[in-house]
């Protein structure tokens, strides 16, 4: 049997915990920090003094002063906090900074703790240290967790679906993405974790604002950043993490990079603490770790904040609790690859981009749309009217692929918001895949091509008429519709259906209605659909999602007799006896299900609006469809 590096992972972590039980050995598992070596909390009195080490400019390390003021126990469940005054590396006059998150603090040479918070506005540099005694007991226990219960690396947390966010997501008109857990800030009279100052090299202003809506409420920082030199990737590049350094977290590399900036707390063989305080509370994760660069410290009047860059990855963050973070020497992230090519204009030439992702299922969409959103600024701002054309291929594991073809035309697609509509479909089907409650889903790639012209090619449905309102079963019903071309003269599109044989007498209604349109009406018919049992159930929900396109108009009528979903498979167009019979054989009633008839026609327009007819069928009704009346 073939053991994966996962696998050793877990099997060492169970052997160092059966260790650790043994006589003598105490309550430190093989490989952790020796307790002579840092601090207990109950041992700290105010006035003790000590030496900090961070880093200000490159990867120097630079010393600070640390005065203990006061201990502060049960700040939140099973934590505490050290209050100490720093003085030293101008913190006089910058204050506590951000990115100085896991700055190590010793006493007579042991380690008391990670600098983790601070207060916004403050007077004097007083920072929240995290005991790093507790550093290491919440990280212990993260590790025990993923050893008893072989917990795979990033795997997905549940998600649940609804139909809005299902069609409006993909319809692009109300993108919800999930977000992180909001971190947990103590609240000790406006004390909160230091944030983290988060780098996003080659964003426009645009793009850059998004990640800010998105990372802000959870503490983080996005800023404006840059990529190092090559020069400094040489020179500072192959330098060690140790005590003090800057750690840089990333979660996209390649021709796009955002990454978080902190700092080492403390290095135990290939174990790296830092932060002393959660990055967005994951628990169980996977970020690249790399050695970071420090470009200067801007100062501010409410927190200061370090503008980095990182270097090289040297590791795997896994392990993101409320004490801080760890991660791994010598690993290699497993990342998402993805692949965005963009034609603006038909002059431009096309620009290809590639980026790896961070497997994070709280962040893959979100950062899957901020990519996205970033490939299509690169030439400015896009045109007030357009029409793009969006074709995405997502590959699954094991061969199968889910892939989008639409146009997209309209007044949502500009200004601020434009790209996050039009990129909704890419992002909430990244969502549906990978933040499931059924199991995970593993993405193998995701390629996009986004190819925008000037002009918007728009048309609202007006009327519609039927060639007959009176039919039999198995004749043809004919709508011709009027649909008014944004800044065009009206225009005339037919559709056509055959009604089945056995369509029952009775009156009808002949829906003509837009992609948005039609899919809600397809989930309220079968509202099993959005409830997957298993992962074929999942691929097919996606699947329905991207079937039509936004220049489709669809012809909708409602057949009469109903069926029932069984154990996640509709039976639509049940006798009523056939479905008295399942509902009284069974213990919980299945939803019933419908089944429209459907007849879709792709036009030169991107469809919007809905309009509806009513008709009757009657057998032996007399008239010809041939003779409009």
């Amino acid at each position: 049997m073939k053991i994966g590096l996962r696998g050793w992972i877990s099997i060492g972590l169970i052997v160092a915990g059966l260790l650790s039980a043994m006589p003598g050995k105490g309550s430190t598992w093989a490989g952790e920090p020796d307790p002579k070596t840092y601090w207990n909390v109950d041992d700290i009195r105010p006035g003790m003094k000590g030496k900090g080490r961070t880093v200000m400019v490159g990867t120097k390390l630079e010393e600070f002063s640390a005065e203990v003021l006061g201990v502060m126990k049960g700040v939140s469940p099973g934590r505490d906090m050290v209050l100490c005054r720093l003085k030293g590396c101008d913190l006089e006059h910058a204050g506590i900074i951000q990115g100085m998150s896991g700055s190590p603090i010793y006493i007579d040479g042991k380690l008391l703790g990670a600098v983790a918070f601070a207060w916004e506005f403050a007077k004097d540099p007083i920072a929240g240290v995290t005991p790093f005694s507790q550093m290491v007991q919440y990280a212990r226990s993260s590790d025990r967790r993923v050893a008893a219960e072989g917990i795979e690396l990033g795997e997905p947390h549940a998600f649940l679906l609804d139909e809005r966010r299902v069609v409006n997501g993909l319809s692009g008109l109300d993108l919800e993405l999930a977000r992180p857990v909001a971190v947990g800030g103590g609240g000790l009279a406006g004390m909160k974790p230091i944030a983290t100052p988060i780098a996003a090299s080659g964003f426009s202003p645009r793009a850059l604002a998004f990640l800010t809506d998105q990372f802000g409420p959870i503490g983080l920082a996005p800023l404006a950043g840059g990529a190092a030199t090559d020069r400094v990737k040489r020179e500072e590049g192959d330098k060690p993490l140790v005590p003090g350094s800057p750690l840089s977290i990333a979660m996209v590399t390649g021709d796009f990079d955002i990454s978080g900036i902190g700092t080492v707390t403390h290095v135990e063989g290939d174990r790296v603490y830092g932060f002393g305080h959660p990055m967005m509370s994951l628990g169980t994760c996977q970020f690249p770790m790399m050695t970071g660069y420090i470009h200067t410290v801007y100062p501010r009047a409410s927190v200061s904040m370090k503008m980095g860059s990182p270097l090289r990855t040297v590791g795997v963050i896994d392990t993101d609790v409320s004490t801080g973070i760890a991660g791994r020497l010598g690993q290699k992230p497993d990342m998402l690859p993805m692949t965005v090519k963009v034609t603006n204009g038909r002059y431009s030439e096309s620009q290809t981009f590639h980026v790896q992702i961070v497997r994070e299922p709280n962040l893959m969409p979100t950062l899957v749309m901020s990519v996205l959103a970033n490939a299509i600024d690169t030439e400015g701002d896009m045109p007030n009217e357009l029409t793009a054309r969006l074709r995405a291929k997502v590959l699954l594991k094991g061969g199968e692929t889910i892939e989008v073809d639409d146009a997209i035309s309209g007044a949502r697609y500009s200004g601020p918001m434009g790209p996050q509509a039009m990129f909704g479909p890419v992002a909430t089907i990244v969502a549906l895949l990978t933040r499931n409650a059924i199991g995970p889903v593993r993405i193998e790639s995701i390629e996009a091509q986004v190819e925008i012209a000037r002009g918007r090619t728009t048309a609202s449905i007006e009327s519609i008429r039927l060639a007959s309102d009176r039919l039999e079963p198995g004749q043809t019903l004919k709508a011709l519709v009027t649909v008014k071309p944004y800044k065009r003269d009206r225009e005339t599109i037919s559709l056509a259906m055959r009604l089945p044989i056995d369509l029952p007498d009775g009156n009808y209604e002949a829906i003509v209605c837009d992609m948005g349109s039609s899919l809600r009406r397809r989930l309220r018919n079968d509202p099993q659909l959005l409830e997957p049992r298993d992962q074929e159930g999942l691929i097919r929900l996606v699947r329905s999602q991207t079937e039509i396109n936004r220049k489709s108009l669809s012809l909708h009528v409602q057949r009469p007799d109903r069926g029932v979903s069984v154990e996640g498979q509709s039976l639509p167009n049940l006798p009523g006896s056939v479905r008295a019979v399942f509902s009284t054989s069974r213990q919980t009633a299945d939803p019933q299900v419908r089944a429209d008839l459907v007849q879709s026609l792709e036009t030169g327009w991107v469809i919007e609006g809905s309009q509806t007819l009513r008709f009757t069928v009657a057998k032996d009704n007399g008239i010809s469809l041939s003779t409009p009346r």
